[in-house]
């Protein structure tokens, strides 16, 4: 009866395997387009949380590491235990973020929030920085926060002399000399010091011709398509999708069917990845 039981269950899970696999990609070849609406809303739905690993593959060097947390907000208006009756928005978040430094520099640990209602549209965010030393003292704070309703980056800097907050118009973001000003007056430079340190960037902007490129106008994909999960020996498909952090920067990110994100690769040689599909990297001492 056992037995019986067990090759019941075993061919109930071959069978809705398939059926998730023939709903997924049936009829569907590799570089193939998605919509890419369909796999942000997998993303933005997804029941894992992903555990990725920075790393530069070039060197082999084991960077940092992050936790991708999404969330679905509800509300339980149903009499019924447990019955979702309506999704009040979503959240993205970055958890546990760490980027190592050398063994006598210490660490740098960071957290992102993206808050967003039920149409996707981002209502705050928030990020934060925090320098830790070699025996886990605060070197440094920065803190970043915004609003839609009001349009404001509110900035803060801690030092271990020295506080500082201002406020900028996210406007000013898509402008790299603006932006530029106004992170020295967060630093608290003296006059002096900020005029010949913004003529020096302002000069660097033009000699390289940055100042169109670096807008900070983040265009995002409008397509994905259908791929292999690169540098695996299983065969996992899976949603590829291109975009661009900067201009002439070209970046590529791997989501599974469930939205759980596999792989980022960002230019240069550096990858996000997700240590359920490519193992545990280990920090190599110098």
């Amino acid at each position: 009866m056992q037995r019986l039981l067990l090759v019941t269950l075993g061919c109930f899970w071959l069978f809705m395997t398939w059926q998730l696999w023939r709903v997924e990609y049936a009829g569907q070849k590799l570089g193939a387009a998605v919509e890419i609406a369909t796999v942000w809303d997998k993303i933005r739905r997804a029941p894992d949380d992903s555990h990725l690993q920075i790393v530069h593959v070039p060197s082999d060097k084991l960077l940092g590491e992050l936790d991708w947390e999404p969330k679905v907000l509800t509300e339980n208006t149903s009499q019924l235990e447990g019955q979702i009756t309506r999704i009040d928005g979503y959240e993205l978040e970055v958890d546990n973020g760490v980027f190592l430094l050398d063994a006598d520099q210490g660490q740098v640990r960071f957290d992102i929030e993206l808050a967003m209602n039920s149409a996707s549209a981002w209502q705050t965010v928030r990020i934060d920085f925090r320098k830790l030393d070699a025996e886990s003292n605060s070197d440094l704070y920065l803190g970043a926060s915004a609003t839609a309703s009001n349009q404001v980056l509110n900035l803060g800097l801690e030092l271990q002399n020295f506080t500082n907050q201002i406020q900028m118009p996210l406007e000013d973001m898509r402008n790299p000399r603006k932006f530029s000003k106004a992170i020295l007056a967060l630093r608290g430079t003296g006059k002096i010091a900020t005029i010949t340190t913004l003529f020096a960037i302002n000069k660097l902007l033009d000699e390289a011709n940055l100042g169109s490129q670096l807008n900070f106008d983040f265009k995002l994909p409008r397509t994905a398509h259908l791929d292999r999960l690169p540098g695996v020996r299983s065969d996992i498909k899976v949603y590829r999708v291109d975009f661009e952090p900067l201009k002439g920067w070209p970046a590529s990110a791997y989501i599974n069917s469930t939205g759980e994100i596999l792989l980022i690769r960002l230019p240069q040689g550096y990858e996000l990845r997700n240590t359920h599909y490519y193992g545990v990297a280990r920090r190599r001492n110098p």
